[in-house]
């Protein structure tokens, strides 16, 4: 192994001081992203939905329908008698996404220390974007909480469900779109460079890879939440066979890819000629 520089040695003290602090922030970003998606499913689950039967008979009636009672009245009374279950998805969201800007963050710093080709901006991608995701999630349920309080509190007609909404959750709405693009971005770039300085092996970079494409391509939180567990065991120094090479050393040590090198050809060699002297003698028949 070469000897260390300075700034390498620099580099690695700090990794040091913080790896552990962004291994638990990992750790507590799955955990939080889990409850997150787990009650959102269970809210879900339980929310009362108007017939579509019901619907079209108002639909069909003479006259306007403002001053009917809204079929949305159901939900908003759900919504406000489950203020705390609103409350810990928010907090969860917050929590996981949080966690997930602070170790993504990390692991992108250690990457460009040995992968200097990762351009210095890359590595504020997933710390703005998971925290913009991390408010906008509990900046929503905040919204939700407050607008079923504000409509139950009106006579709950149709032109009232109509004007229920508020500031709050369509900036809430901005803040999560820019916040899943900037984050797709960030985990695909420092997943990929990461793998490429040898600090995740290839299919844990790969994985890294798909988990930030899903954010845009396909949401299944199931890939994020599993990548952010094995991120936090990594960085605790709890991973099967200890920490890849790169963590040691401080310089970039690609993962082997698993296929073996071919052997060396050996190069054809002409058969030996036969001594000039010899000759096959053949017997003679009587």
């Amino acid at each position: 192994m070469a000897a260390l520089t300075d700034e390498t040695e620099k580099q690695l003290a700090w990794e040091a001081r913080h790896r552990i602090r962004a291994g638990v922030a990992a750790l507590l970003s799955s955990a939080g992203l889990l409850a997150f998606f787990v009650l959102q499913e269970v809210l879900r689950n339980r929310v009362p939905r108007p017939s579509g039967l019901e619907t079209l008979e108002r639909a069909a009636q003479p006259g306007g329908i403002d001053g009917l009672r809204s079929l949305q009245a159901p939900l908003y009374e759900y919504l406000d008698s489950r203020t705390a279950l609103l409350l810990g998805i928010g907090v969860a969201g917050f929590v996981g996404y949080i966690g997930l800007a602070w170790s993504v963050g990390f692991l992108g710093v250690a990457a460009r220390a040995r992968q200097p080709s990762l351009r210095k901006f890359a590595l504020y991608l997933p710390i703005v974007g998971g925290s913009l995701l991390g408010i906008s999630v509990l900046m929503t349920q905040i919204g939700r909480v407050a607008v079923a309080d504000s409509f139950l509190s009106t006579q709950a007609t149709v032109a009232d469900a109509r004007n229920a909404s508020n500031g709050l959750l369509a900036f809430a709405e901005l803040l999560f779109a820019l916040g899943t693009i900037t984050l797709a971005a960030g985990l695909v770039l420092v997943a990929l460079n990461a793998m490429r300085a040898g600090l995740l092996t290839r299919t844990f970079g790969y994985i890294g890879i798909v988990a930030g494409a899903m954010l845009l391509l396909l949401p299944l939180p199931i890939v994020q939440v599993f990548w952010l567990a094995g991120l936090g065991v990594l960085m605790v120094g709890r991973w099967p066979g200890g920490d890849p090479p790169a963590w040691r050393s401080g310089q970039a040590e690609p993962w082997p890819t698993g296929r073996p090198a071919p052997p060396p050809r050996k190069p054809a060699t002409e058969p030996a000629a036969a001594p000039a002297g010899a000759r096959r003698k053949r017997k003679k028949r009587h």
